[in-house]
């Protein structure tokens, strides 16, 4: 004989009225509690300031675009030369074996050409300033023997 509850074979189950309440129970409890960790849940603290990182780094790339192009480096090297000679300064071209004796020198990307200016320490000075000022120039060593300052210089351009 078979129980009250057991089912026949090929029959659809059968739920009782305790089985359907847990089983609601089950399925509230779980959505409330969804519900109150997600509205608890906090993001991560940079999170909120995403927005201002990329507004800050927006504004840095318009700062760099809006910086002038370097100029042509036969135009800066023709510039240089001039602002030397004008005053009497020796501006002295350095060949790539005079720039392989230097301990310093220019070893970026761009392209460039180096000098050394020789005249008195107070006008080698004076004139790498107006030449710095007007062309993009690096200065590197320098030597000052019997009154005259030998100054290394290299000109950047494209």
């Amino acid at each position: 004989m078979r129980k009250k509850n057991q089912r026949k074979s090929g029959s659809k189950p059968v739920f009782t009225g305790p089985m359907l309440i847990a089983l609601a129970v089950v399925v509230m409890g779980g959505m409330k509690l969804t519900m109150v960790l997600g509205e608890s849940r906090k993001l991560p603290n940079d999170y909120a300031g995403l927005d201002s990182i990329n507004s800050q780094y927006q504004h840095d790339i318009d700062e760099i675009n809006k910086v002038q192009v370097l100029p042509k480096l036969e135009g800066s090297w023709r510039k240089a030369t001039a602002i030397a000679e004008v005053v009497g300064l020796e501006f002295k071209p350095l060949d790539e074996s005079g720039k392989a004796e230097l301990q310093h020198s220019y070893s970026g990307p761009l392209r460039n050409w180096s000098a050394t200016i020789s005249g008195k320490p107070q006008l080698v000075l004076s004139v790498v300033k107006e030449i710095q000022s007007q062309v993009p120039t690096f200065l590197y060593d320098y030597t000052i023997s019997g009154g005259i300052m030998k100054l290394n210089i290299t000109v950047v351009g494209t």
